[in-house]
Order: C-alpha cells, then sequence, then structure tokens
C-alpha cells in the first residue's frame, strides 16, 4: 500500500522526465548545435569567476550542460539508461549519427566564436555611449582630431559698430560674442607683438587697432616692406574720419620723397650707419675690419655738423668719403647704394618730425629683396627712434606714436632692438608682425636670434596669435600661455577566449598638466 502511495506520488516526476527524454530524443540535432553555440560562455570562465558568477550566467551554464549531455552526448546517454535498466528505449538516431552531432556541436563552436569576435566590439561602443562619465571629471587633453570643436565659430561684424574710444581700444569679440576693449592709457604704453600665418589677419587686425589710433590723435608710422594693397586706403580713410594728415611715402619710387638725416646731428648720424651697416660688434675676427668702417661712418657723420641740410647723398659726394673709396670699400659701398635711392635724398620733402607734432599717419612702403631698400627700412627705424628720444618729456607729455612694423624682420637692427626697451619711456609704442618665430632668428649679423626672441617676448605684454603653420611657433606661443591641470584617463583592454580586446569598466583618473 505504501509503495503503491510513493509510486503515485512520484509518477508526476516521472512522466515529467520521460517526456523530457521524449523532446530531446526528438530534436537531438538542434541540442548539439545550441551546445556548440553556448559551450564556450562556460569552458572560458575561470573556477573563481563560475562560483561568483550572478543568476542568468549560471543559468546558461546549466543549459549549455544539458544541450551538451541530451545533444552531444544523447548517443551514449541512451546506450547508459538502456543499460540501467535492461531495456530498449526507442530513438530515431543511433550510435552512427554521433560524428554528425559532434559536427553540429563543433558548428556551433565556429559560429560563437565568429560571432562573439563580431559582436563583441559594437557592444562595447554601446556600453561606452550608454555610460555617464562623472561631472567630477577635469579637462582632458587635446586631441588634434577634435582640437576644432573647441574653437569658437568664426563670426562675421562690422569693427565700426564697436569702435567707441571711451570705452578703450576695440580688439574683437569674445567667446560669448560680447566686444572685448582695452583701455586706451595700456594700449599706449605697451608693445604688441601679431603671430600668424600669411593670410592669417594679421593686417586686419593692425588695421583696427592703429584706425582707432589714429583716432585717439596719436602719431602713426606704417612700415610695410610687402606693398599691401588695400592698407594705405584704410589708413586715408582713418586720417580723413580724425582730421589729420596723412603721408605715403615709396622707397621704391624715383621721386624725392624725404630726406631721411633732415636736422640730425652728427651723433645720431653715425648711431644710423652703425644700424644701417650692421658696423655692431658680433665677437668674431670679422670685427678687426669693422673698425675702420665705424671710424669712417664717424668721420663722415661730422659733415653734417656745418651743413644740417644734407641729405646722405651730399655725404656721399663729399671729398672724404670720395678719398676712402679704395680703402674702406665696404663702408664707401653701402653707403653708394643709399646715395642711389631717390626717395631719401629730397632737398625738401615729408618731414618725419611734423607726424610726431601733428598726429595722422606715415605710410612708407619698402621692399622685401632690395638690399639697399632694406637698409633704408633699418635707418628709418632708427631715425623714427631718435626723434622721440629727442622731445621733451619734464614739461609736457609728448603725444602718443606707434610704429607698426609688418614683416618684422626686414627692420631689425642692433640699434633698433635695443631701442625697444626704452621706447615705451619716450611715449613710442611698436605693433611688430611677423609669421613664426624663424622670422625672429632671420636677423642681421650682428644680432643673436635668441636675444632677439627675447627682447620681442619680455616687451611685448600685448599679443595676438592667429593661425600659426609652423610647429616650433606653435609650441613657443603654447609655453607662454602657461599650464593647466587636466585629467589623464588611463583604461584596461583584456583579451577573451577569442581573442578579441575589449575595454574594462573601471578606469582610473590621475592629475596631469596641458598647455592652455
Amino acid at each position: 500500500m505504501l509503495l503503491n502511495k510513493l509510486a503515485v506520488s512520484l509518477s508526476p516526476i516521472v512522466n515529467g522526465m520521460l517526456a523530457l527524454l521524449i523532446f530531446t530524443q526528438q530534436h537531438q540535432l538542434m541540442l548539439a548545435l545550441l551546445s556548440g553555440l553556448t559551450l564556450p560562455f562556460f569552458a572560458s570562465m575561470k573556477s573563481d569567476e563560475r562560483q561568483s558568477a550572478p543568476f542568468w550566467k549560471k543559468g546558461i551554464i546549466a543549459f549549455s550542460l544539458l544541450c551538451f549531455l541530451f545533444g552531444t552526448m544523447a548517443p551514449v546517454i541512451i546506450r547508459f539508461f538502456q543499460w540501467v535498466y535492461q531495456t530498449r528505449i526507442a530513438t530515431r538516431y543511433s550510435l552512427a549519427t554521433w560524428p554528425i552531432l559532434i559536427i553540429l556541436t563543433a558548428t556551433g563552436i565556429i559560429f560563437h566564436i565568429i560571432l562573439r569576435r563580431a559582436l563583441t566590439p559594437e557592444l562595447d561602443k554601446i556600453k561606452k555611449r550608454l555610460v555617464k562619465k562623472t561631472t567630477l571629471e577635469r579637462e582632458l587633453r587635446t586631441d588634434v582630431r577634435t582640437v576644432r570643436s573647441l574653437l569658437p565659430e568664426t563670426l562675421h561684424y562690422d569693427p565700426l559698430d564697436y569702435i567707441d574710444l571711451n570705452n578703450g581700444i576695440f580688439l574683437g569679440m569674445d567667446r560669448d560674442k560680447q566686444p572685448m576693449y582695452l583701455p586706451l592709457n595700456d594700449w599706449q604704453k605697451q608693445h604688441a607683438n601679431i603671430i600668424g600665418t600669411t593670410g592669417a589677419g594679421k593686417g586686419v587686425a593692425a588695421g583696427i587697432l592703429l584706425y582707432q589710433s589714429i583716432l585717439a590723435g596719436e602719431g602713426v608710422f606704417i612700415m610695410d616692406p610687402k606693398d599691401d594693397e588695400w592698407a594705405p586706403h584704410l589708413y586715408r580713410k582713418a586720417c580723413e574720419d580724425a582730421g589729420k594728415p596723412f603721408a605715403l611715402i615709396d622707397l621704391r619710387k624715383p621721386h624725392y620723397q624725404l630726406n631721411l638725416i633732415e636736422a640730425i646731428t652728427a651723433d645720431e648720424l653715425e648711431e644710423l650707419f652703425v644700424a644701417g651697416f650692421s658696423l655692431a660688434e658680433k665677437g668674431q675676427e670679422s670685427d678687426f675690419y669693422r673698425i675702420d668702417d665705424r671710424k669712417a661712418a664717424r668721420i663722415a657723420a661730422q659733415l653734417v655738423s656745418n651743413r644740417p641740410s644734407s641729405t646722405i647723398r651730399d655725404i656721399y659726394n663729399s671729398e672724404y668719403v670720395q678719398s676712402i673709396a679704395e680703402k674702406i670699400n665696404a663702408f664707401f659701398g653701402k653707403l653708394e647704394e643709399l646715395a642711389l635711392l631717390n626717395a631719401i635724398n629730397a632737398p625738401t620733402g615729408f618731414s618725419l618730425q611734423s607726424v610726431f607734432d601733428e598726429g595722422g599717419c606715415c605710410y612708407v612702403i619698402g621692399s622685401m629683396r632690395n638690399s639697399k631698400i632694406i637698409t633704408a627700412q633699418r635707418m628709418l627705424l632708427a631715425r623714427l627712434y631718435q626723434l622721440a628720444e629727442r622731445r621733451d618729456r619734464v614739461h609736457a607729455a609728448p603725444r602718443p606714436v606707434a610704429i607698426f612694423l609688418d614683416e618684422l624682420k626686414y627692420h631689425l637692427s642692433k640699434p633698433a632692438l635695443e631701442g625697444l626697451g626704452a621706447a615705451r619711456d619716450k611715449g613710442v609704442h611698436i605693433i611688430m608682425a611677423h609669421q613664426s618665430v624663424a622670422d625672429l632668428k632671420d636677423c642681421p649679423a650682428d644680432l643673436n636670434g635668441d636675444a632677439v626672441i627675447g627682447a620681442i617676448v619680455e616687451n611685448a605684454k600685448f599679443r595676438l596669435v592667429y593661425r600659426v603653420m609652423d610647429p616650433d611657433t606653435a609650441e613657443w606661443v603654447a609655453r607662454m600661455s602657461g599650464t593647466i591641470l587636466v585629467d589623464d584617463e588611463v583604461r584596461k583592454a583584456k583579451t577573451d577566449a577569442v581573442l578579441t580586446e575589449t575595454i574594462d569598466s573601471e578606469r582610473t583618473i590621475r592629475q596631469a598638466e596641458r598647455f592652455f
């Protein structure tokens, strides 16, 4: 009686197992394939990973083992049950079909590997997009591929709409599309440096700044060795708006335009010769021969003591200079080149002093190839320094004067560079434009390239930087901008059983620095 009750109570379990056996026997091929698809999940896990696996992973493991036993190993299992129960179980498959089951299992494993190698990277990408990063993370290092996204969009506007000297010198628009102003007094007391490749906008920026300087009553000198097409018209319009005089000097033209050494003293003329002819000592063996050149410059400069209205051509034609043609041919040859320039040898003509006295603008067009014109450009800059130093700064404040040196390397000389540090005290501020650091190193022989760079950096507090193509210049500018603290991200990549790399969910953030 007890056994009958036990048999009745266990009959549902037995019936269920029989139904399961029947189902597995009918679908051995499918179970063998599923076994191959799921077994690598189980096989690739370490023992500790299996123990700590979540419930859904353990479910996959159990399902994989079930498919393996009743799919791949079905003929063996059936034979085992037949031996245990000493009976024959009806089945559609025999031991002869075992290779087919093994092939299906192997096929499932191959498909698993292929699918896992293809889908794992895509799932990794989806996971990365879904992760919400912490808001406490600082800025990261910049990437050249995405740095454009950090830059503000180009804004088209008319500068005349924002020029208001009551607010200061208009510089441009900020990231929030609001006008930026520099106090007029600060602008007039510091040098400026504008850097950028050809066509980046240096001339436009200088035009906006100097237009306002002319309106503010400053005297403005433009030294343009490349002959800008539109700049003279802009500065002439500025002078018309301000009611100031405008003068255009073209050193390339054969017309008589000004006397470079008008009302000059002997010491000042000697300084001009040294600046224009690069007669300063260089610390080389050739300095020995320059002693005679400097002596000739000193004696020739004395000729203006008795004739204040002399021109460089008059000095060249003097008896002394003609007498040294064979002895001191270097000085004689350079002076001869200047004597050939009609533009700076006018007995009467435009006076540079008038810009210091009345304001307005003097636009000087030079050259980047003609050596004698380049020499004249350097001497002209030194002459402007001399005129600024002459002014009385005790009894009255001198008129602010702005000097724009476009293509800076064609104006560099030792006296001009030394005067850069003292010019601000004389009421002169200089705006220098060049393309790269290499331009500053391409200087006359009596100058040291590193010293030139140092002088520009130390004396030019106001700096505008546009697009630069030279990597050295870009790094140079970046170093001057200083550094900021950023976060460096360290991530771990691990290789799974199918030789596919995945990014670990944990990442390390550490403090680092980058240029601002």
